[in-house]
């Protein structure tokens, strides 16, 4: 779909370039070829110990960017140790494995886990008489929150599906965390939600903790979920929904399908805006690379082109071999002044953007600029084209 841009103001200053060819109004040339791979970073496998690493146990079918997920730890209890029945006494007694699980998003719909762990290099987890892990164990996940792209800055409300207890932390102010879900304790597949909001923009980047355990076998949910704050003021006041302190295995998800099919309640919810958390809401804390994505080939730009000339605007097309954003460039010849059009960042193989505010009867230098999923940056080569009088 077309998207249609408005140059800002914030103007980046850059050296003339010099521009071949003699122009006639409204028309145009290019400068260099038609093909164009220009990426500013080269995509490299990220490397791990495969012997001390946890790959998606879960199988939760996002998407994998190398800069996004959650990555934690985890723990069991030793066959000698009290069936504790709160994620605190898990932390503070539990047997840590030596390794480091990576999650895409968390979104476990309630379903029997009888799996284990497996570690990359196909090892099998146990604990040390040799069991599979498929109960009592513990995770702790940590990352940030962002918006989506397709999401608006304002106050949200976080909440969590979860068998069995699990509690979702986030920064406190004073150095410290606080709870912000308590979804803590054994039981079936319940939904909790917070009762204050968090505020969200486009800088922001959340730190987050999500700490679970799985009690008695065999099944096991956990899904992270938010929506605009129902009230979109910034007060306390609780804002509960229908369903929160809700539960039952079979409430939310039915689990005998395969795969496991969402029952009438979690429509309910959708119904009333709450959203899972997805691949794209989670950056990595402190680490830009997950061992588990696999690389993407390198980003190109292709069959760039420019069409819809006007007095003040013009329309850019051009394709990606990776799905990515959409972003124009502007350069004054002039002046040699640049300007950047606003992202638009829906990620896509087929580009088109449109640029307005031009100045008619004017001299333009136009590049094309994408961006994947996984930091790589590519830039086309420049169309020159003089605006209508």
């Amino acid at each position: 779909m077309n998207k249609l841009y408005v140059l800002p103001q914030l103007l980046l200053a850059c050296t003339l370039i010099t521009l071949p060819g003699c122009l006639t109004d409204g028309s145009g040339t290019e400068s260099g070829s038609t093909v164009v791979t220009a990426p500013t970073t080269t995509p490299t496998s990220p490397t791990a110990d495969p012997t001390r690493t946890i790959c998606d146990p879960f199988k939760t079918n996002s998407p994998q960017a190398r800069d996004r997920g959650l990555v934690g730890n985890l723990f069991y209890l030793t066959d000698d140790q009290p069936r504790y029945s709160n994620i605190t006494d898990y932390l503070n007694n539990a047997k840590v494995i030596d390794a480091n699980i990576y999650l895409d998003r968390l979104f476990i719909p309630t379903r029997p886990f009888d799996r284990g762990f497996y570690m990359q290099s196909g090892d099998l987890v146990t604990n040390i008489n040799g069991t599979t892990l498929y109960e009592y164990f513990g995770l702790r996940m940590t990352g940030q929150l962002q918006l989506a792209a397709n999401e608006e800055p304002g106050y949200y409300q976080l909440a969590t599906l979860a068998d069995d207890g699990a509690l979702l932390k986030i920064p406190d102010g004073l150095g410290g965390q606080k709870i912000i879900v308590n979804n803590d304790g054994t039981h079936s597949t319940k939904f909790k939600c917070a009762t204050e909001p968090v505020y969200m923009d486009r800088s922001t980047h959340l730190p987050i903790s999500m700490e679970y355990y799985q009690g008695p076998r065999f099944h096991i949910s956990l899904v992270a979920m938010w929506r605009p704050w129902p009230d979109g003021v910034t007060n306390t006041n609780p804002v509960n929904d229908p369903l929160c302190g809700q539960q039952g295995n079979s409430l939310f998800f039915d689990s005998t399908k395969d795969p496991v099919a969402s029952n009438a309640a979690f429509y309910q919810l959708l119904e009333r805006k709450w959203k899972v958390l997805e691949n794209e809401n989670y950056v990595f804390p402190e680490q830009s690379n997950n061992p588990c994505a696999p690389p993407e080939e390198t980003l190109a730009i292709s069959n760039y082109s420019l069409s819809g000339i006007a007095r003040d605007r013009v329309t850019l097309t051009w394709s990606t071999n990776v799905e990515s954003n959409s972003q124009g460039e502007s350069n004054l010849t002039s002046t040699g002044v640049k300007t950047l059009s606003q992202v638009d960042a829906t990620n896509t193989l087929s580009h088109t953007l449109t640029i307005t505010g031009l100045i008619p009867n004017t001299l333009y230098a136009i590049r094309a600029l994408s961006t994947s999923p996984g930091g790589q940056n590519a830039i086309s080569d420049e169309r020159v084209f003089r605006t209508p009088r």
